[in-house]
C-alpha cells in the first residue's frame, strides 16, 4: 500500500499550519545567514552566500570561527617583525600607528586625513600596539578580512567616535564588494599593501609594484599572465598559507612563519640548463649563485624605487598629498650581490651607536650569492647616541622635522635629550620579483666574466 502518512500532524490547525510556514519564510529571507544547517548561510542570492552587510571578522567569524583564531595567531595581524623595531621609512609603526593629520601645502591650501601605518594592517585600526613591541591586543570582532579576501574591497581613515579608524568606502556597494569574496588572496590584494610599503607604490621593496598583479612578460615572468607567455602565477602560488601563515621570509623580514615557501629549485630544479657550464653556476663549491643573481639582471624596471631618504631635510610630496623626508628615486638598478646563508641581523632600537655609519638590517654572511636592493639614509642620533624615531604627524602635516624628533624620543624613550647629531645608515632588501625573461639573463655574465 501506498505510504499515506499526512504532510502534517492532524493536530495541526489551520491557523497553526500558517505561524508555522510564514516562520519558514521570515528565517529563509529575513535571516539568511542562519537559514542554513548549523547556522551556516545557504549559497545563491546577494552577497556572500546571502550575507550582505559586512562588520569585519564579527560577521565573519559566524561561519568562520577557527579561521579568526588563525589570523590573530598570524603575522599579518602580530606585526611582531614591525612593532618595537626602528627602520628608516615611517621609523617607528607602534607611535604612526592611526592619526588625524591636516596637511598644510605650499600653496596654502590644507586637508584633513586620518593615516598611518594601521592602513596595511588587517584590522580597523582603533587600538593602540604595545609602546614598546609585544603581543598585539586580541580584537576578534575587528578583524578586516576582506582586506585579503575581496578585490572589489577599498578602505578609508575617518574618525569613529572621536577615534582615528578604517571603515569601508562609503561609496561601496557591501553586497557587491560580499560577492567578490576569493578564499585564496589574490596577487592585487596582496600588493594593495605590499607594493605601497614604505610610503607609495614600488617605494620599498624595489621589485614590487601594482603593476605586477597582471604584468608585462618582461617584468615578471612569473606573475604574467599565460596568455601573454607568463606561468600565470599568484602570490600564494610560492608563498604558500597553512592557518593563515604565510610562507617566506626575505633578508629584510624578523619573522617567518608557514612552511612550504617554494624556491626556484621546487619548481626548476638545480640543473635546469641544457648546458653543463651553466648548471655548474647553482652547484659548484665556491660562492655558488642563487638563481635570482642571473635572472633578476636589475631591478624597478618599471616604477622607480627609492634609494635614499634624508631625515635632515622635509620636501612637499604632490603625489601623497603630504610632507616627507627628503627621497632619491632611481629606476632599471643593478642590484648589489652579497653571501647570505638565511638569517639577517638587525639594529636594535636604543643600542647606543658608536661613529658615523650604521647597517640597519643586512644578510648574514654565508656561502651562495643573492641580489639586493641597497637603501641609504640620513638619520637623527640623540646624545646617548640612540637612533631617534620619530612622531609622523608633525613631519606629515608641516614638514616640522625637528618637532617630530622630539615627540618621537619623548613617546618611545620618555625623555628628550636635545641636541642631535646624524649618521649614515644601510640597509638590504634582497630581491625575488621581477624575474626577466630568461634571454636577458646574459646581459649579468659581464659583470663577472669581464674582470
Amino acid at each position: 500500500m501506498p505510504d499515506r502518512t499526512p504532510l502534517f500532524p492532524p493536530a495541526l490547525t489551520l491557523g497553526a499550519l500558517s505561524a508555522f510556514l510564514a516562520a519558514l519564510v521570515w528565517i529563509g529571507f529575513s535571516h539568511p545567514a542562519e537559514a542554513g544547517k548549523g547556522g551556516k548561510p545557504k549559497p545563491g542570492g546577494s552577497g556572500h552566500h546571502g550575507v550582505t552587510t559586512y562588520e569585519g571578522s564579527a560577521t565573519c567569524k559566524k561561519c568562520h570561527s577557527k579561521k579568526v583564531q588563525e589570523v590573530l595567531n598570524a603575522e599579518h595581524y602580530q606585526w611582531a617583525g614591525k612593532l618595537g623595531k626602528i627602520n628608516d621609512f615611517c621609523t617607528y609603526p607602534d607611535i604612526n600607528w592611526l592619526q588625524q593629520i591636516t596637511v598644510k601645502a605650499p600653496d596654502g591650501t590644507s586637508k584633513t586625513t586620518v593615516t598611518g601605518c594601521a592602513s596595511c594592517h588587517v584590522s580597523y585600526g582603533e587600538f593602540t600596539p604595545p609602546p614598546l613591541g609585544g603581543p598585539m591586543p586580541v580584537q576578534e570582532d575587528r578583524i578586516d578580512c576582506l582586506v585579503c579576501h575581496s578585490d572589489a574591497y577599498k578602505r578609508v581613515g575617518t574618525l569613529v567616535n572621536g577615534k582615528p579608524a578604517l571603515i569601508m568606502d562609503p561609496s561601496l556597494n557591501p553586497a557587491t564588494v560580499l560577492a567578490a569574496i576569493k578564499k585564496t588572496p589574490s596577487a592585487q590584494a596582496c600588493l594593495n599593501c605590499h607594493a605601497r610599503a614604505g610610503g607609495g607604490n614600488a617605494v620599498k621593496q624595489g621589485d614590487l609594484e601594482l603593476a605586477m598583479a597582471n604584468p608585462a612578460f618582461d617584468l615578471d615572468v612569473h606573475l604574467a599572465g599565460t596568455a601573454v607567455g607568463g606561468a600565470g602565477l599568484t602570490c600564494v602560488s610560492c608563498h604558500t598559507v597553512s592557518a593563515h601563515k604565510v610562507a617566506g621570509k626575505g633578508n629584510d623580514l624578523r619573522v617567518a612563519e608557514g612552511s612550504g615557501m617554494k624556491t626556484c629549485t621546487t619548481c626548476h630544479g638545480t640543473a635546469p640548463h641544457g648546458s653543463g657550464n651553466l648548471n655548474k653556476h647553482y652547484s659548484r663549491d665556491k660562492q655558488p649563485l642563487d638563481c635570482t643573481v642571473c635572472h633578476i639582471p636589475s631591478y624597478a624596471r618599471g616604477l622607480p624605487t627609492e634609494t635614499r631618504r634624508d631625515f635632515s631635510l622635509a620636501e612637499f610630496d604632490a603625489a601623497a598629498g603630504r610632507w616627507e623626508a627628503h627621497r632619491t628615486l632611481g629606476e632599471d638598478l643593478l642590484p648589489v650581490w652579497r653571501t647570505w646563508n638565511g638569517t639577517s641581523f638587525f639594529y636594535h632600537l636604543g643600542t647606543a651607536i658608536s661613529g658615523d655609519t650604521l647597517t640597519l638590517a643586512g644578510p648574514n654572511a654565508g656561502t651562495r650569492l643573492y641580489p639586493f636592493k641597497v637603501h641609504t639614509a640620513r638619520m637623527a642620533v640623540d646624545q646617548a647616541s640612540r637612533l631617534i624615531p620619530l612622531k609622523s604627524a608633525p613631519l606629515w602635516s608641516t614638514g616640522d622635522l625637528n618637532l617630530a624628533r622630539v615627540q618621537g624620543e619623548l613617546e618611545v624613550f620618555g625623555d628628550n635629550l636635545g641636541s642631535v647629531r646624524f649618521v649614515e645608515t644601510t640597509r638590504y632588501f634582497g630581491l625575488y620579483h621581477q624575474v626577466a625573461p630568461k634571454d636577458q639573463a646574459k646581459q649579468v655574465c659581464a659583470r663577472c666574466h669581464n674582470k
